[in-house]
């Protein structure tokens, strides 16, 4: 399929998810890390860190009590998220989301249309629907567990037929502004075949697409969580826990390899958290403006890069800037902004070297995976962790990075001027350092260790 004309080239756009809140059932509340005033905050810093560019950030855990609370309805807002001077935390998601505008941030959600919980309101109407995966039994089938209750899965052909998925994405749009953001992100959205009454992959597929299809009707794009090359009865994933259930109604199983399976959202999903199941041949013919994200082959990822998730940053370390920042730089400055710049090139040809991959790009690029490498006509943009590379199209602002430290000579080629104004990056904004000279495309610097300069050059 044809790539649809995306709201965003996600390829060349900072999207990260950002984890707010989980469950706690147990106490009948949510356990907080971020609150919407805390994610302005942050949103704040990394306006700063990088820039001003295009970012989106998803908010995970927004709703009910928190991640993975609710789904498949996602039209309550989590009520422990909210400011003390607002009366309703949707009050609160929409501040935050106007908020955030001025930060050049677009703030969308997280959400899941394959999990069911029984707990919902919804549930008996999704039972009668047959929209919830049956056992051979016709009886609803728990597929996994999370937050220690029992996770069904939806069926995609039933969920669409029975008109049960525009009833509650519909109300999804009118409790929140997803169709003003223009996107979303929709996790887990892997195939789950019902077994009584049967339906096939393929009719699985179809009931998708046309959820996609809708979703794009109201002008809003999807990105998700992984890959999505899916055979019959889950061939291609041996450990799925939906195989438990398979087992039932087939024996043995059918055994494949995802290799067989086609990308079966490709053209509808532009992006996705986990580009899992690609090869080096997918990502040499699939354009990052058709698909992009975060490789999941460490082979892959040195060689072409990919997206960074911000989201375990703040989960891992903590919201106080001080425990981020560094981090939050160093995989921006060594992972997203290689991503950004080698996605401007045409993807030529790859050699094997050993474990890892050499690209080789149009306007003579050449990415080493095995080097961690970059450089175009011979002359190093990348190596290891050291980096300078161009922000944007125009080549009039450059990100200088080293994650030890090198005084010396920075070669800037395509720079668009031969003086630039140089400021260190921090989370408080720029800091000028005056101005340097490009001679002969070289420029001379000192950066400190995990320190991030950006030069700009007078356009001439």
């Amino acid at each position: 399929m044809e790539k649809r004309k995306w709201n965003y080239d996600y390829s060349k756009t900072l999207w990260m998810k950002m984890f707010l809140a989980r469950p706690d059932f147990e106490h009948n509340r949510s356990s907080v890390l971020i609150t919407f005033e805390q994610a302005l905050d942050i949103i704040k810093v990394i306006d700063n860190l990088t820039l001003g560019i295009k970012k989106i950030v998803y908010l995970v855990g927004w709703q009910g009590l928190g991640h993975d609370d609710c789904f498949p309805e996602m039209e309550t807002v989590n009520e422990f998220l909210k400011r003390e001077c607002d009366e309703t935390a949707k009050e609160s998601l929409y501040w935050l989301f106007e908020e955030a505008k001025k930060y050049n941030t677009v703030v969308s959600f997280h959400g899941n249309v394959a999990d069911v919980y029984g707990t919902n309101a919804s549930f008996p109407d999704f039972v009668k629907a047959n929209a919830v995966v049956n056992g051979l039994d016709g009886k609803p089938a728990v597929i996994e567990i999370f937050n220690g209750r029992d996770a069904y899965k939806s069926s995609y052909k039933q969920y669409w037929d029975s008109g049960l998925f525009k009833k509650y994405w519909d109300r999804f749009c009118e409790a929140t502004p997803v169709r003003e953001a223009g996107t979303v992100h929709l996790d887990n959205f892997c195939i789950a075949q019902n077994l009584n009454p049967f339906t096939s992959v393929e009719e699985e597929d179809e009931g998708r697409n046309k959820m996609l299809d809708y979703i794009a009707s109201l002008g809003i794009d999807v990105t998700t969580e992984y890959t999505y090359r899916e055979l019959e009865l889950r061939a291609e994933s041996p450990d799925h826990p939906i195989r438990k259930i398979y087992e039932t109604a087939c024996s043995p199983l059918p055994v494949g390899s995802f290799e067989d399976a086609p990308i079966r959202t490709l053209g509808r999903i532009p992006a996705s958290w986990w580009t899992s199941g690609m090869t080096v041949e997918d990502c040499m013919r699939i354009k990052p403006s058709l698909y992009s994200g975060h490789l999941t082959d460490p082979a892959l990822l040195s060689a072409f890069y990919g997206a960074m998730h911000g989201e375990d940053i703040w989960m891992d370390k903590s919201i106080d800037p001080s425990d981020w920042i560094d981090e939050f730089v160093f995989q921006f400055c060594t992972l997203q902004l290689p991503y950004f710049y080698l996605n401007r090139f045409e993807r030529l040809r790859y050699e094997p070297d050993g474990d890892d991959y050499t690209v080789f790009f149009s306007d003579d690029v050449i990415s080493r995976g095995r080097e961690h490498s970059i450089t175009k006509g011979g002359i190093t943009l990348k190596k290891g962790g050291d980096v300078i590379l161009p922000l944007n199209d125009e080549n009039t602002v450059f990100v200088v990075y080293s994650k030890d430290g090198r005084s010396g000579s920075w070669a800037v080629p395509d720079a668009a001027g031969t003086v630039a104004e140089v400021f260190k990056i921090s989370g408080d904004g720029k800091i000028q350092y005056g101005n340097v000279e490009a001679s002969e495309g070289v420029v001379s610097l000192d950066v400190g260790e995990g320190e991030a300069l950006a030069l700009y050059f007078k356009a001439e």
